[in-house]
């Protein structure tokens, strides 16, 4: 099918709507202005493109805005105009929801962590924190703008709005969904811009992306959203496409946290797999919307990638980034250079790079300086984020281009098997069969940090960089790895760096969606209270890497070799059951094949006095402890061919918005189980059912969605006493159930997890059985 864009929706720095952003976009006008927002003293920068009168009061219900934030007023507000725009209404046709990001509430909340951080008796749950989990702008958006079907939150640092373009895209494309609102929104804060600072990654002055003499990237705010539906939805309700989105590629360079490949192997790599995907050539592309930051190493790289990629065209093809007049808008940016290109096609005219004079010998492109009109058959949209995770986009106009090979049939999902699961936590590193020690009865885990022992999992050398979450999340992706036999990283990609296997399709590389429901909220709250208590020169260039939520998994791609699609996903007490469908999805449709999937969890008396409560409704609970879990998903036609045997076939999945009531009633029942004499399981009819429900945690919303389902009677098993009482608990009970089919105790599982107001399901039956 090809997918439509109807409906774009812009807040910018230049102006509050895709128009009129437009339009000051390509009069050449800059949104760089000193900082309003907050002070801090001893910053060496002290200009932004900030979006200037502003507040969550705009868009939140009466009496609610103490727990929303300029991040969520900004997706609101995009959000709506891009409903708007394509003529949809959420509440009359079903809308899925993808929003990226990185800050979410995170400047209206830092304050409040540094104080409680200095008496850590005074933590309790407090409204004004409902805005600080980066679930929170999706939540937001979904209340004020919605309802819609299901919704998810993901973040890869700076290419987080792409690359939630690209999941509804893979939705799209599968038929998973019909239509899908995707974008990214986050806003200014004083971590990120410290942590920039730190870096000495900031121009004091106005940046200039390309050019010689520049000095780094001004740091912005903003929000985009794109209404994407399947050609068929759109010509059914007569409404007419803005541009069409014809390809989408992403992958890790598992290289650097912060810096890219100078010679940008992987970006080049990822723009020809995006014109792929397109069933377009260098020659069909008019126009590059570049990552452009203005940083010395990223225009390098990228201005060497976009050689590499276009070859002989590239003295053709016009460059330009948007950065250079809205600064760099971090999560959000990814959505936010989308729709402009979106727009430039549309308009037939691109925009210019702001601040370009003299351009750098080392960047030669065909760069704008100013606004050029011409009709533009399509263009590609690049975004870069921090632990290397490069995502293009590949817009193109209505029609212009035949369908993209199978973009006319129906419809091609793949199945899907499970071949290792690892967890960390109170009973150890735990392999696929070790997970059932979860499921014996015991005692409760210790409270606090767990035992665990990183040089005798990891290269302490190696892993010097890595904080807590990324050294669990490491070791558990590599317990996962090793022990569906994918072996190190030389073997996950033999041929990185050979320009003959760069120029072939990667999408078939390992990649891994690990997330946190909170990210490193101790971390934070330690970095912010030396900024509020010192001043902006005790900012670590250490640490703030770290604190993007996206760290753990980026430093397990580096440390591993995963060159796939690599980034995080965050939705409270569901986050490890988010990430692992959004891994069955993507695979489904053919964006990976193999993926490890799960959630990391820290002890934390942040997250266990005032977030948990407030957010997760974690109240009066057990033992939180902490640790990660992770399960490794690989398309069934992959194991095949590398001649391995699945533990676990997926069968089924759901995701929700709501109560759930009901959303189980399209599971496959549970089958009766025969084992043959040839040792393969097959059901047979009369036969009594191995099966269970597996569940973190005891929540009356998971029973309720049980009623009237055909799991409603089937046994319940619940992990928590054992794992910890914690947000966590869901990837653990998912190990578990892949224990019990590996060792033949149950035919099929279901996992069940859930927060406020969302669910997930995943049914998992022993090898042929689905």
């Amino acid at each position: 099918m090809r997918i439509w864009v109807t409906g774009v929706g812009i807040v910018s720095p230049l102006a509050r709507g895709a128009r009129a952003t437009m339009d000051r976009l390509v009069a050449g006008e800059r949104a760089f202005a000193p900082l309003s927002l907050f002070e801090i003293p001893g910053t060496r920068a002290r200009i932004a493109a900030e979006v200037r009168g502003l507040s969550a009061e705009e868009v939140a219900p009466p009496g609610e805005a103490e727990g929303w934030s300029r991040t969520d007023a900004m997706a609101v507000l995009s959000a709506r105009e891009a409903l708007a725009h394509a003529g949809i209404d959420p509440r009359a046709t079903p809308v899925d929801l993808v929003v990226g990001g990185t800050t979410a509430g995170m400047f209206e909340t830092e304050e409040l962590l540094a104080w409680l951080s200095h008496d850590p008796s005074a933590i309790a749950p407090l409204k004004r924190m409902l805005s600080h989990p980066l679930s929170s702008t999706a939540d937001h958006v979904r209340s004020a703008v919605g309802p819609f079907r299901r919704a998810r939150s993901v973040c890869s640092a700076c290419s987080s709005g792409a690359n939630a373009i690209l999941l509804g895209a893979a939705w799209l494309r599968a038929g998973l969904s019909t239509r899908v609102l995707a974008g990214g929104a986050d806003g200014l804060c004083r971590l990120t811009y410290t942590g920039f600072g730190a870096l000495a990654a900031v121009d004091p002055e106005p940046c200039r992306p390309f050019d010689r003499r520049r000095a780094g990237l001004n740091l912005g705010e903003a929000a985009a959203f794109l209404l994407l539906e399947s050609e068929d939805a759109a010509r059914a309700r007569g409404a007419e496409p803005i541009v069409e989105l014809r390809g989408w590629a992403t992958g890790a360079e598992a290289h650097h946290i912060t810096n890219p490949e100078r010679e940008g192997r992987t970006a080049a790599r990822v723009m020809r797999d995006a014109l792929r995907c397109a069933a377009l050539e260098p020659s069909d592309l008019d126009y590059v919307n570049a990552h452009g930051t203005a940083t010395p190493l990223n225009d390098v790289m990228e201005s060497a990638a976009l050689r590499a990629c276009l070859g002989a065209e590239v003295s053709r093809i016009a460059v330009s980034s948007s950065k250079g007049q809205i600064g760099h808008t971090l999560g959000a940016a990814g959505a936010v250079e989308a729709a402009i290109t979106a727009l430039a096609i549309a308009r037939g005219v691109m925009p210019p790079t702001g601040g370009l004079e003299e351009v750098d010998p080392e960047c030669q492109l065909l760069h704008l300086k100013e606004a050029r009109e011409a009709p533009i058959r399509s263009a590609m949209s690049n975004s870069f984020g921090f632990g290397g995770t490069d995502s293009v986009l590949v817009f193109a106009q209505p029609d212009r281009f035949p369908p993209p090979l199978g973009a006319g049939s129906a419809p091609r999902r793949r199945s899907v098997v499970v071949t290792a699961a690892a967890t960390i936590g109170p009973l150890g590193v735990l392999s696929s069969r070790g997970g059932a020690a979860y499921l014996e009865p015991g005692p409760p885990p210790a409270e606090g940090p767990i035992a665990f022992n990183t040089g005798a999992h990891l290269d302490l050398a190696r892993a010097r960089r890595l904080d807590r979450a990324g050294r669990l999340t490491t070791a558990a992706v590599l317990t996962a790895i090793e022990d569906a036999g994918l072996g190190g990283a030389a073997q996950l990609d033999a041929g990185a760096g050979d320009p003959a296997a760069d120029a072939a399709p990667r999408r078939t590389l390992p990649g891994a969606i690990v997330g946190a429901s909170f990210g490193s909220v101790d971390a934070s709250t330690a970095y912010m209270r030396r900024i509020y208590d010192k001043g902006a020169k005790y900012a670590s260039p250490a640490d703030f890497p770290n604190l993007v939520p996206s760290s753990p998994v980026g430093h397990a791609s580096i440390y591993l070799g995963l060159r796939g699609p690599v980034f995080a996903m965050a939705d409270l007490g569901a986050t490890a059951e988010s990430a692992m469908v959004t891994a069955i999805e993507l695979i489904t449709a053919g964006e990976g094949e193999a993926l490890v999937a799960g959630s990391v969890e820290e002890a934390s008396p942040m997250i266990e006095r005032c977030l948990g409560p407030i957010c997760s409704e974690l109240v009066n609970c057990g033992v939180r402890s902490e640790g990660a879990a992770v399960l490794l998903f690989e398309s069934a036609a992959r194991v095949r061919e590398r001649g391995a045997r699945p533990i676990a076939t997926v069968a089924w999945w759901n995701s929700w918005r709501g109560d759930g009531v009901g959303m189980l009633a399209g599971a496959p029942a549970p089958l009766p189980l025969d084992l043959s004499a040839d040792g393969a399981q097959r059901a047979q009819p009369g036969v009594p059912t191995p099966a269970a429900v597996f569940v973190g945690r005891q929540e009356d919303r998971l029973v309720a969605c049980l009623r009237g389902s055909p799991w409603a009677e089937v046994p319940r098993s619940t992990l928590a006493s054992r794992s910890g009482d914690h947000e966590g608990a869901g990837g653990f009970a998912a190990a578990a159930a892949v224990a019990a089919l590996a060792s033949g105790a149950l035919a099929s599982v279901l996992i069940l997890g859930g927060a406020p107001d969302r669910g997930y399901a995943i049914l998992l039956v022993a090898p042929g059985d689905a």
